[in-house]
């Protein structure tokens, strides 16, 4: 079992996209592609990445979806049906179970972002999912799009062309974007309370405009960036002390970092170096697909 591994996180003043691309789970019975999201494309300066996803194997692959602070559009495809879903943020790992006649691609909307395609706050779907069809009036394009029998970098591309065309204006936009590219600058290390000195708002007001635009409050938005980090530091370095790298990634100590893990990821920092996700119960663990209120 392997793991790709974008870029380390970093703030970029002097570029317009913000430069985070969390966690990619791949693994040897899965086929995974990157979509190339270059200067240019529709989705530049919205979308973390955009990828997909398959099942090499001849029984059902279970993929882990780890809490990234991300908003995305998942579709999901097999001989008989297409499928389109704007999936909320996650305070947990969930998952997805591929089947061998399936299909996935995920989009995942940088934090702050994703909320601009529905009417309502991004808290209010956190943890489970709105099918596109019958929801938004562009979801049947966006389907249709995806059943042609056209190359899938050109359905991305007019799919990414219906996205960007149907996004709504935030009046939080900026202030949001502030706040987590300082959470991202910070490797998750600042305090509401200093957002709000920094940006002159209050801290309720940045706490409500997280609701709205992110889903989660800064503060778990921020210990989500540090998990995203200590796992990246983990999987890059086997031999680096877990204490070290609760340190680095801005823990207080391995024990801080494991409370961490088991509430995130459902292990603790050890185990999850030893066994990765090989080891955990899925049967405790739910859907990332889920459209139950």
């Amino acid at each position: 079992m392997s793991f790709v591994i974008s870029r380390k996180q970093y703030l970029a003043p002097n570029e317009e996209k913000t430069q985070y691309e969390p966690l990619v789970f791949d693994d040897e019975g899965l086929e995974m592609k990157r979509i190339d999201v270059a200067f240019g494309h529709p989705l530049y300066t919205t979308v973390a990445d955009i990828y997909y996803i398959s099942s090499r194997a001849e029984d059902p692959q279970t993929v882990p979806i780890v809490p990234d602070g991300c908003m995305a559009l998942v579709f999901s495809a097999n001989q008989d049906k297409t499928k389109a879903y704007l999936c909320g943020v996650t305070d947990e790992i969930k998952k997805i179970v591929i089947n061998p006649d399936e299909y996935y691609i995920i989009m995942r909307f940088l934090p702050g972002i994703g909320n601009g395609l529905i009417g309502e706050t991004a808290g209010s779907i956190a943890n489970r999912a709105i099918p596109l069809q019958g929801t938004v009036p562009w979801g049947d394009q966006i389907v249709s799009i995806l059943e042609r029998e056209t190359e899938l970098t050109e359905r991305i591309r007019l799919i990414s062309k219906v996205i960007r065309v149907n996004f709504r204006t935030e009046t939080n936009k900026y202030l949001v974007k502030y706040c987590t590219e300082r959470i991202f600058q910070t490797q998750g290390n600042i305090k509401v309370e200093a957002l709000a000195e920094e940006t002159g708002f209050t801290s309720r007001h940045i706490g409500k405009a997280f609701e709205k635009c992110v889903g989660v409050s800064p503060k778990l938005f921020s210990q989500i960036i540090r998990l995203q980090i200590s796992m990246d530091k983990i999987i890059e370095d086997r031999n680096m002390l877990l204490v070290d790298i609760a340190i680095d990634s801005g823990f207080f100590d391995h024990a801080h970092m494991n409370r961490m893990y088991k509430k995130l990821i459902h292990c603790s920092s050890g185990e999850f170096r030893k066994n990765l996700f090989s080891r955990l119960d899925y049967s405790k663990i739910d859907d990332y697909i889920s459209t139950d209120n």
